[in-house]
């Protein structure tokens, strides 16, 4: 394991994300959050973005998988609390059920809409449509529900987590909402990053 203290520059950041080597070809999915030490990844208002104020170790986390990616992944629900638009040189892929999606966000060249007709999307949908554009390089931002069927679908190949001090309880979502199990995977701690009191994780899944 992969040890390390920031602040870090951006070319470090580079580094310590870097895909590893034996993987380096080919799709690489991530999932890219921030909890709190009790697991929750949404704060008191249901958003993600109330945990990380404050934490410039999330904030450049968040930069390093982003500048990575080739298409980002997220929920039209998770689009829509947190207020996502289109990103700059990269694809938005937005997953719905129903088909809606945010207004802003609609017939946009960037964005691409995978949409269930009523049904739930899966991972192998959105993965055959990235796959459609040559898309290898995948973040999944969420939410959690979206995240959570993704892992289960034995999906994801890496989790990059954010660790927040503190202990939030309440209602907020956790980052793996639904049915408990212990029969899921079983990941592997590779990098641990501490900055400035939050801890930065690397953890493959797969």
């Amino acid at each position: 394991m992969s040890t390390g203290q920031g602040p870090l520059g951006e070319a470090e950041l580079d580094d310590w994300y870097a895909v590893p080597s034996d993987r380096a070809a080919g799709r690489w999915v991530r999932g890219g959050f921030i909890t709190t030490l009790d697991g929750r990844a949404t704060g008191p208002d249901g958003r993600s973005g109330s945990l990380n104020e404050g934490s410039d170790g999330d904030a450049a986390a968040f930069a390093t998988l982003r500048r990575w990616a080739q298409a980002v992944v997220v929920g039209a629900g998770t689009a829509r609390e947190e207020g996502y638009g289109p990103l700059e040189g990269k694809a938005l892929v937005v997953v719905t059920r129903s088909g809606e999606v945010p207004v802003e966000l609609a017939d946009h060249p960037g964005v691409h809409v995978v949409s269930g007709g009523g049904e739930d999307v899966t991972p192998e949908q959105v993965l055959d449509v990235c796959a459609g554009h040559g898309w290898d390089r995948v973040v999944v931002e969420g939410g959690p529900a979206l995240f959570g069927a993704w892992v289960r679908a034995g999906a994801v190949d890496e989790l990059c987590v954010t660790v927040r001090p503190v202990l939030a309880g309440g209602d907020g979502q956790l980052l793996l909402p639904g049915s408990a199990t212990l029969s899921g995977p079983t990941g592997r701690l590779t990098h641990l990053l501490e900055w400035e009191g939050d801890l930065l994780l690397r953890t493959r899944l797969r």
